[in-house]
């Protein structure tokens, strides 16, 4: 049984949650009850009657807010998806920390293969353990993929995989229907896989045949990402110059508030820019491989050697994992 093993890039999720909000601003009619109620309270202290055109006011805003239809409650779909995402979210972090455990394990055993080793360190079952470790390790992340279905059908239908929302329209679209929707087919295509490598006796199918096909949709989720990772570049790196230049008009007005409000955002900025770009190379890390294992002979004849697959997933690993620590430390 021959297996692959590969992982998808973090989408923009896990730097919205670790993002500050910015600035709760109250709504008009939160900050005109607060007021009315404040002066209520002033005028009966006093002994003094409201003005009648407070009252008129209070009223209409009575009437405004029975008039007002409330959003419709979600349904019961979008309920499951939300609560089925907030408790599987930890699968990301931990898929993490396993790929960083697996490419890790196959790199020591690959180092520790040579003869020289062997004959050095006198113990030739180093290389063998790691590599039986890594093996292990790889079908280990398969089985976290079972939650993958469900959050990519929350990702599609809430649009949170767009991490924010974004001035071009162009991203939502591809994340929904590009992104979300290749891992989609993704997802089922490589539960059938792992029953075929499992279960062969019970699932008669060949489990290498569906992993290839699931790899071309993996590729397309890649792509796609890769595309919304320049878009954004392109969206903040503009927003960043202009921020630039707000924050050197505000100190010629000497509005020292201002300056400090307009480098905050800056810095709010810098660090979604910076997330970014490590996407683009995450991208860049994953693309090669995705190939390699979406070929119809990826397991006899592969289009890569082992060294540089795995190189290049070993890289990707300490890089996601890098990208994750900077969005947790700020």
């Amino acid at each position: 049984m021959t297996v692959r093993q590969r992982n998808l890039p973090n989408n923009d999720r896990e730097e919205e949650e670790n993002s500050s909000p910015s600035n709760v601003v109250p709504s008009a009619n939160s900050s005109w009850d607060k007021c009315i109620d404040d002066e209520d309270s002033s005028s009966h202290e006093h002994g003094t009657q409201q003005p009648l055109v407070e009252s008129t006011i209070s009223t209409k805003q009575q009437e405004q807010l029975k008039t007002t239809t409330p959003p419709p409650p979600p349904s019961a779909l979008d309920n499951f998806l939300s609560f089925y995402s907030t408790f599987s979210y930890g699968t990301f972090t931990a898929d993490q920390g396993l790929k960083i455990l697996q490419w890790s394990s196959w790199a020591i055993a690959y180092l520790t293969a040579s003869s020289s080793f062997t004959s050095r360190f006198k113990n030739k079952h180093i290389s063998p353990s790691f590599r039986h470790v890594y093996n292990d390790l790889s079908m280990a992340r398969y089985a976290l993929r079972f939650y993958g279905f469900f959050q990519s059908l929350e990702g599609y239908r809430s649009g949170s995989w767009a991490g924010g929302s974004w001035e071009n329209p162009l991203i939502a679209k591809i994340v929904k229907y590009l992104m979300c929707g290749s891992m989609m087919i993704y997802y089922p295509l490589e539960h059938v896989a792992y029953a075929g490598w499992q279960m062969p006796k019970v699932v008669r199918v060949d489990a290498n045949r569906f992993s290839a096909v699931s790899c071309r949709y993996w590729c397309a989720y890649i792509v796609g990402d890769f595309l919304v990772s320049c878009l954004k570049w392109r969206e903040l790196k503009r927003k960043l110059t202009e921020v630039g230049h707000l924050v050197l008009k505000k100190k010629k007005e000497d509005d020292k508030e201002g300056v400090m409000t307009t480098l905050e955002e800056q810095n709010t900025i810098t660090k979604k820019l910076r997330h970014v770009k490590i996407q683009v190379i995450r991208c860049l890390l994953f693309i090669l491989p995705a190939i390699n294992w979406s070929l119809p002979n990826w397991a006899t004849d592969p289009l890569l050697s082992e060294p540089v697959v795995n190189g290049l997933m070993l890289g990707e690993a300490y890089t996601c994992v890098y990208q994750s620590i900077r969005n947790i430390c700020g």
